[in-house]
């Protein structure tokens, strides 16, 4: 059963602009895998997932999913399931993701694939990593996540969210946050910010 995902992330000054600029393009990666479509999005990571050590899918996946939590990662976008205990910075997103279906892992070690579609509308109901879509299959969704079975239920998106994804930040609509366009910046902010404008 489709839901609606609530979902949360924090981002510190140091390291990303204010979100009049941040989300000028949306909610970009800094070095996005080259995909144009979930389907090949999926391919890259189920390619990822079968190449971690492990005796099982199961495994892998585990593997898969520490090495994204180790550290941030350029290609991918870390979010929280769970307000309680999830990202809080300078800039604190929340982001809603609509008609997301949830489906655990499935395939083998060597071929993962999408397992069984579950039917949860809440963090707490998760016991297992799973994966995210916006759709019912991997050729009409627009979103891919890896969720990880944590305390925070973090998921992780593996392309660029929208600008409509975006329900808010520091508590003000994207339509309150005075976003500019590219004529508005300078040259040097065009230069500085290039990684986040598409």
């Amino acid at each position: 059963m489709p839901t609606t995902l609530t979902l949360y992330r924090g981002e510190k000054s140091a390291w990303w602009p204010a979100p009049d600029i941040r989300l000028m393009s949306g909610m970009t990666l800094y070095q996005p895998w080259p995909a144009a479509t979930a389907l090949a999005l999926w391919n890259k990571l189920s390619q990822e997932v079968s190449r971690q050590l492990g005796l099982n899918l199961e495994k892998k996946v585990a593997a898969y999913a520490q090495f994204l939590r180790a550290s941030g990662r350029p290609f991918a976008l870390s979010t929280a399931w769970t307000e309680t205990g999830s990202f809080s910075s300078d800039y604190d997103y929340v982001i809603k993701i609509p008609n997301a279906h949830l489906f655990y892992w499935g395939g083998s070690k060597d071929k993962p694939e999408l397992g069984e579609q579950l039917n949860i509308s809440s963090p707490s109901q998760v016991t297992a990593d799973f994966i995210v879509l916006n759709a019912s299959t991997l050729a009409a969704s627009t979103v891919l996540g890896f969720g990880h079975n944590t305390g925070t239920k973090e998921i992780t998106f593996f392309h660029d969210l929208p600008l409509g994804l975006i329900q808010s930040c520091n508590g003000k609509a994207p339509n309150a946050l005075g976003i500019k366009t590219k004529a508005d910046l300078s040259f040097d902010e065009k230069i500085k910010y290039g990684k986040f404008l598409r």
